[in-house]
């Protein structure tokens, strides 16, 4: 009777913990999630993705321009005004580019400046 008693009771725990189980789904950062943990984030909306620069890794990279793939075209400085083609500190008309050796960086060019982005992945 003990060892039913001690099964059950086995049984009983480990079912509790399998239905409190949680599922987290990860999806893409959306701006507010990165200027909230970094207000300071150079950062832009295209094709539904976010791109930020000032990323070491990426600097080092020997990267090659591609092709014109649009430009900036609004400015916002709060999150929720993003949409594509928004930047937070990027002029309005500055160009993007894809890159031959990637298809997650961008270059964008405006006043003999040139940056490069990085599509943030899902987090």
């Amino acid at each position: 009777m003990k060892k039913k008693s001690c099964l059950f009771l086995v049984l009983f725990s480990l079912f509790l913990v399998g239905c409190n189980e949680t599922v987290t789904e990860s999806k893409k950062p959306d701006a507010a999630e990165v200027l909230r943990l970094d207000n300071h984030a150079d950062i832009y909306q295209w094709e539904g993705n976010i791109l930020q620069t000032n990323i070491e890794w990426i600097d080092k990279l020997e990267l090659n321009e591609n092709k014109n793939i649009g430009e900036i075209e609004f400015n916002a400085t709060k999150a929720e005004d993003f949409k594509n083609g928004t930047a937070n500190l990027l002029p309005i008309g500055a160009k993007i580019y894809s890159v031959k050796e990637r298809d997650d960086i961008f270059i964008v060019k405006f006043d003999n400046v040139v940056k490069r982005y990085l599509i943030l992945s899902e987090g």
